[in-house]
């Protein structure tokens, strides 16, 4: 969680100073009955009598009209490197991994990416301490939804949800999946619905028992040494991007 006192001031910077509380646009899966709620803290906000129940508050995020439109605009630089990776590989003759990543392409571009701040917003956790809760001023969105997902969503697959079954590991979610050409057999990375990521050891030698939450997304590592000079960091560019994917519309 980020400290208290960076999180409050990084919040009040976006509010101009004629603003006295926070003005927040409610977006959410499936539709709210209330447009906007006007809140002093966090913890006003998040016990809003005005909010739907049943919120799933792992998926919950904040975020203000401009960090979504910094962080929509990283998402369009994402899109546009992998139409040149892709493009460079078919012209390498790795017709296959071209073909991965142009899909990949099409998928990363089609959903929703959020500025969103670093923070629970559970209401457990919001009313625990003050400092839990930062004063609110300015223009807020709040991306939520009462309908909690549990199928695991896999990225950089030919399939791209699975069930999640209680129990399963890790690796067995995506064995199959990871003996493709291009992808890294020996590790994947899991973003918990709150946004959290761990790497996941899964080959045969390191292999060690991991269990993904339900409604998780599981990363398969794209394999670096098959990547062309220059897009070494693509994984980690597109692991921060996961994290910041909203499933509210």
């Amino acid at each position: 969680m980020m400290k208290p006192l960076l999180l409050t001031a990084t919040l009040l910077a976006v509010a101009p100073l004629s603003y006295s509380q926070g003005q927040v646009t409610l977006i959410c899966q499936p539709a709210c009955s209330t447009a906007n709620v006007n809140a002093n803290d966090l913890s006003e906000l998040v016990t809003s009598s005005a909010l739907p129940a049943n919120i799933d508050w792992r998926t919950a995020k904040i975020s203000t009209p401009a960090s979504d439109a910094e962080q929509q605009q990283r998402q369009q630089q994402i899109v546009a490197k992998l139409a040149a990776l892709a493009n460079q590989l078919r012209q390498q003759g790795d017709y296959l991994l071209a073909q991965r990543v142009n899909v990949l392409r099409q998928r990363i571009n089609e959903w929703k990416a959020v500025g969103a701040y670093r923070l629970s917003l559970d209401p457990d956790v919001v009313r625990l301490k003050s400092e839990y809760s930062p004063k609110l001023a300015g223009d807020y969105r709040l991306y939520i939804t009462t309908v909690p997902k549990s199928d695991l969503t896999l990225w950089n697959s030919s399939r791209t949800d699975v069930t999640w079954v209680a129990g399963k590991q890790t690796a067995a979610y995506v064995s199959i999946d990871q003996q493709q050409p291009g992808i890294d057999a020996d590790t994947v990375t899991v973003i918990a619905p709150d946004g959290t990521t761990e790497t996941v050891p899964t080959g045969y030698w390191n292999r060690r028992y991991h269990e993904p939450q339900p409604g998780s997304q599981i990363w398969l590592n794209l394999q670096t040494s098959a990547l062309p000079q220059g897009y070494q960091s693509l994984n980690q560019d597109i692991i921060h991007l996961l994290t910041q994917r909203t499933v509210a519309p």
